[in-house]
């Protein structure tokens, strides 16, 4: 399946058609596949970036847009196949009967199966989606010093391109509007024309796509090529031969395929057949069949083939399509195979053996040509998608290895010349047909019943002219005449003459006069007769001459049977033992899988059970925070859902029992001398991410501004459950924002107890970011907005926003955020960002801690006293609540990551400790 969505494409003759030959090579060991591996040949690149009329591109982009999720489709920036210029040329993108969504289902197992990693898979689909991007890159003209020159009309593409692929958009653009040239001196950049940069544009695609073909078909042959030597089946699966409306070179290279094995054909089939006659002196005559031999010549045979004249021309920067095309009329305008048009047209016709051929000769050297540029080989080597890099940095070692084996090979005067596609194919092809001559092959022909593609309609003349064209029926004459059925002397002498009434001769006079009894029923020396001649070679004479022979025979076969008897036994012994392996294999692997099960399970129930566990302790403490002593009641709730009867007593009770449990835990210093974050940087598309745009979609009403009354529905559309929830937050939002008596302890406990409902009920967490940025959005008194953006920036701290959710905030806060709050909000936001990129856990266990308040009331950076356990001490910045941000674990030796490492703490004798991907500051809440 990877394969076939990869390499086969719509064409007009066929939805489903292979556009690279494909040599599979399948080894046995008793009898048993023991591995096999894919050679690939051609694949017709300038499918990427031209369909004709009713066709399609490769499957794998319509499968792909169809198949992918939503979150995906956004984070690569896709849209429908329609609106890409690489998948609508041909005017129709969907097959009908063919489910792309469901193709790509069964594309992704297969990627499991053969263990391609999701870094790996989203490396292949960034690829496939910078390729649909690079398509829709336009250039329009403009004049500079008296010459047209290419500009890009909209760097958007662009900017795309270069973020799928991690590269820079600038580097990325002067490839495609720009030709480098090195001096020894300096790099000279020549401005492109509008042709020249979309040539440069689709260059760029079709190398990309080439690339990863060939590591995918590579990929495969690692994990299926067999450890030893063993033999083997190969099957070959060429391109039919084509006539199209419009044929280009890869037209004429898979013709030219078909020719050369339409030539192994004929000698395989035709010229050994009756060469094996003359061997056996029969009485011969010898018949006909169409030699393809000139065609051949006529292509690809040295010096003036048209191959050949094409990469001489290649070599010439002068040389144009028009100049090659006067160089093929001149040599072969003679030729009764070649035609040229009547008319000045870029074309030539070429008399195969399957009918003519005209071929257009656009862009036949751009085609043949076909290398990268160094420029472009340097852009996407630096990319930092690993794929990507290693896929151009393995096209530039083939490169430098051809280079050195051509300069190597050469003369010191003559120049090194790159190797053009038409020399790489005809040297494959030639290999091809070496490893066929090796085997014995067995030709299988396809036969089209009718033109239409419809079921049971048999057009004779279509059958006929194919019959004809394939030399099928000059193979059947050749075997009706000469000897179809091939029975070993052996046996003919022990069934016929025995089913006849024969004996063996006594003396040897008798033996010419059985050979004379033999020619006379199967007419041998006279006229052949259809279907009815055999072979008889010189052990016929040496067989007949004794009496003994055929007691010698019956001998042979007693010891062939016994023989045979003991393989067979030893066989099944071998087969039994390889069984029993099999199915102790089978057995653990079904007991691996089980006991994996079971520890993931165990696992997750252990996990919960820790969860409960630590939430009572919580709920607990805070129990004991917000009650006098003495109090009893339930240890489940810290205030009532729905309304506060008396807000300022329960904040001034939380502030005494804070200022008991928390008094000197946070303290200023001057800040240490750390290592900052890497600067991060606003996705490319943030703009399109408006907040307006937002209300408009996720907001039950297309309202968005401070309120002073209470809500009577949530913002966005919730779950029945948890309206009333909802209606409830905004409540307490309005107190912790409009309360003048909160401050300090009591204000950071009552925005906790908010900020506790956003951790305990998921569901609620966009509505309650939303709520918080709708009170601060034109709220015209001063400390009410602070509060509301320390209370987001304090929520952004314990949980993230959904992906629905997230770009949209983040343009809200880098435009509108209060004082020094835009770069907290900023750095929290792209923070968790990240970290959901990478399938990293988002929410905390326990609320902020009085540090992360304080930080976020100052809009300072905080630092922990980090000591570890061989007595070295220093100061980290804890910009994220995570453990590991500039941990100094990471500086001594530890790889970045969460692995193999983890952070304790110590409060007097109780000791708390997490793993590199937990929350450090989660430690420092717990023991609050």
């Amino acid at each position: 399946p990877l394969l076939e969505s990869f390499g086969n494409a719509k064409t007009v003759r066929n939805d489903n058609s292979s556009r690279f030959g494909k040599f599979v090579e399948i080894f046995l060991e008793d009898g048993l596949i023991c591995g096999a591996i894919t050679s690939q040949y051609l694949l017709e690149k300038s499918r990427v970036v031209f369909q004709a009329k009713s066709e399609r591109n490769y499957h794998i982009f319509y499968e792909m847009l169809a198949g992918l999720p939503s979150q995906q489709r956004q984070r690569y920036c896709l849209q429908g196949a329609e609106t890409y210029y690489y998948l609508n040329q041909g005017g129709n993108c969907e097959i009908p009967g063919k489910d792309d969504a469901e193709d790509f289902r069964r594309l992704l197992n297969t990627m499991e199966v053969l263990n391609f990693s999701v870094d790996e898979q989203n490396s292949i689909f960034r690829i496939l989606s910078s390729v649909l991007h690079l398509g829709n890159v336009y250039f329009e003209k403009y004049e500079t010093d008296c010459q047209e020159v290419a500009t890009v009309v909209s760097a958007t593409e662009i900017r795309t391109v270069a973020e799928l692929l991690q590269v820079s958009p600038e580097g990325l653009q002067k490839a495609i509007t720009f030709k480098v040239t090195e001096t020894q001196r300096e790099k000279i950049f020549t401005p492109l024309t509008v042709e020249s940069a979309v040539d440069a544009r689709d260059a760029i695609a079709k190398t990309l796509y080439s690339l990863l073909f060939g590591w995918l078909t590579d990929r495969i042959n690692k994990l299926v090529y067999p450890r030893q030597e063993a033999l083997s089946i190969a099957i070959l699966d060429i391109y039919g031969f084509e006539d199209l409306n419009f044929n280009s070179f890869e037209q004429l290279c898979i013709n030219y395929a078909n020719e050369y094995l339409q030539f192994f054909f004929n000698r395989i089939v035709f010229q050994e057949e009756q060469e094996e006659y003359l061997r056996e002196q029969i009485e011969w005559k010898e018949i006909p069949f169409s030699d393809n031999q000139p065609c051949i010549d006529l292509i690809s045979q040295k010096p003036y083939g048209i191959l050949r004249i094409l990469d001489d021309q290649s070599c010439f920067p002068q040389a144009t399509d028009h100049t090659f095309l006067q160089k093929c009329h001149y040599h072969h305008g003679t030729n009764p195979l070649y035609t040229k048009p009547k008319m000045p047209l870029p074309e030539f016709t070429i008399k195969h053996y399957a009918g003519k051929v005209t071929y257009q000769v656009h862009k036949f050297l751009d085609k043949n040509y076909d290398q990268v540029r160094q420029d472009v080989l340097d852009l996407f080597i630096s990319s930092r998608t690993k794929v990507v890099a290693n896929l151009f940095f393995g096209h530039a070692q083939v490169m430098a290895r051809q280079r050195s084996l051509i300069r190597r090979s050469s003369t010191r005067t003559r120049r090194y010349k790159a190797p053009t596609v038409a020399a790489r194919f005809q040297q494959s092809l030639l290999e091809l047909v070496e490893k066929m001559e090796r085997c014995n092959p067995f030709f299988v022909r396809c036969i089209k019943p009718n033109n239409k593609k419809e079921p049971g309609l048999f057009e004779a003349d279509v059958v006929r002219t194919q019959l004809r064209y394939s030399g099928i029926l000059e193979t059947i004459r050749i075997r009706k005449e000469g000897f179809p059925i091939r029975i070993p002397f052996l046996v003919f002498i022990d069934r016929c003459p025995g089913a006849a009434g024969w004996a063996l001769p006594s003396q040897r006079r008798e033996t010419t006069e059985l050979v004379g009894l033999l020619g006379a029923a199967f007419a041998l020396g006279s006229r052949p007769r259809p279907c009815s001649q055999l072979f008889l070679k010189e052990q016929l004479y040496q067989a007949l001459e004794s009496k003994r022979a055929r007691a010698h025979h019956l001998a042979a076969l007693t010891l062939q049977r016994y023989a045979r008897t003991f393989f067979i036994k030893r066989r099944f012994r071998s087969l039994r033992r390889k069984i029993v392996l099999l199915q102790s294999r089978a057995r653990g692997y079904l007991a691996r899988q089980r006991y994996r099960r079971m520890r993931h399970t165990l696992i997750k129930f252990r996990s919960l059970v820790h969860i409960y566990v630590n939430r009572r302790r919580y709920l607990k403490v805070r129990w004991a925070l917000v009650h006098p002593r003495g109090s009893r009641g339930p240890a489940a709730t810290l205030l009532p859902p729905c309304s506060l009867p008396d807000g300022r007593a329960v904040a001034s009770r939380c502030a005494a029992a804070a200022r008991e449990v928390n008094a000197g835990c946070v303290v200023l210093v001057p800040p240490p001398a750390l290592q900052p974050d890497p600067q991060l940087t606003l996705p490319l598309d943030i703009n399109d991410y408006s907040m307006a745009k937002y209300v408009r979609g996720h907001f039950q009403e297309p309202a968005f501004g401070m309120l002073t009354a209470p809500l009577k529905a949530p913002l966005t559309r919730l779950d029945e459950e948890l309206c009333h929830e909802a209606l409830s937050l905004f409540q307490l939002i309005l107190r912790f924002m409009g309360d003048p008596g909160l401050g300090g302890s009591q204000e950071t406990l009552f925005g906790n107890y908010i900020v506790q409902k956003g951790l305990s009920v998921p569901g609620l967490r966009d509505e309650l970011l939303a709520q918080a940025a709708n009170q601060v959005w034109r709220n015209t008194n001063v400390n009410n907005e602070e509060r509301g953006w320390l209370l987001l920036a304090t929520c952004l701290s314990a949980f993230p926003p959904s992906a629905a959710f997230d770009k949209y905030l983040l343009k809200f806060v880098s435009d509108y955020a209060f004082a020094g709050y835009k770069p907290v909000c900023q750095r929290k936001l792209m923070h968790a960002m990240a970290r959901s990129q990478l399938g990293a856990a988002a929410a905390r266990t326990f609320p902020p801690s009085l540090l992360e308040w304080t930080a976020n009331r100052q809009q300072a950076s905080m630092a922990l006293d980090l000591h570890c356990f061989n007595g070295a001490g220093s100061a980290a910045l804890a910009r994220d609540a995570r453990a590991h941000p500039q941990c100094p674990a990471v500086g001594r030796g530890l790889a970045e990551g969460w692995r193999g490492w983890s952070v304790a703490m110590k409060a007097g004798a109780q000791w708390a400790e997490l793993a590199g991907h937990d929350y450090v500051l989660d430690l420092v809440s717990d023991l609050e």
